[in-house]
């Protein structure tokens, strides 16, 4: 009995053993230039009110297109923290860096701030090697509304997953600086 209880064991952990080790992703993050001491006047606030993702994007594993109607959410490449909140982070920090004259942030704290949401259908990579970018952004503006599609498709430079991380992320900046860009020119 003691020999049965002892193998069984064995197995337990050797089967333990050989489980694939799990990898947390976090989208790199953006340095803010620290601004002068003296206090800054802004213009207005933009609230960067909410990400929304897809359902299929919305599980902790990174996913990936693997054919033209197929989708796998990793099971061991996971997202450090919700993806919504990395993105909201990441969005709101970049707009920061390119719209110096707003004060830009993830909550209200104004009355009547201009906000912004964004809706994201496709955020993966591809087997094409391919990384996308898909959905839309909308700007709510003193009464008016402002609807923006993207669609963002990007190669990517190396295989693997770091590589799909850092591409998604250079995405999510030139999408940063393409709303900064619409955002200037409608001011």
């Amino acid at each position: 009995m003691m020999k049965r209880l002892a193998l069984i064991l064995v197995i337990f952990i050797s089967a333990c053993s050989n489980q694939p080790e799990k990898t947390y992703y976090q989208l790199p993050t953006v340095k803010i230039a620290s601004q002068n001491s003296a206090a800054i006047q802004h213009d207005r606030q933009l609230w960067v009110q909410r990400i929304m993702l897809s359902d299929y994007l919305s599980s902790s594993g990174v996913v990936y297109q693997s054919s033209d109607v197929s989708y796998i959410s990793a099971a061991n490449h996971l997202w450090a923290g919700p993806l919504e909140q990395q993105l909201q982070q990441v969005l709101v920090a970049e707009l920061t860096m390119a719209l110096p004259q707003r004060l830009v942030s993830a909550q209200p704290l104004v009355n009547k701030p201009d906000t912004l949401d964004v809706t994201i259908t496709g955020f993966h990579g591809r087997y094409d090697g391919k990384v996308i970018l898909q959905g839309y952004w909308t700007l709510t503006r003193q009464g008016g509304v402002v609807k923006q599609p993207f669609n963002l498709e990007l190669e990517q430079a190396e295989d693997g997953y770091d590589d799909l991380v850092r591409t998604l992320a250079k995405g999510w900046s030139q999408l940063a600086q393409a709303i900064a860009s619409q955002l200037t020119s409608q001011t």
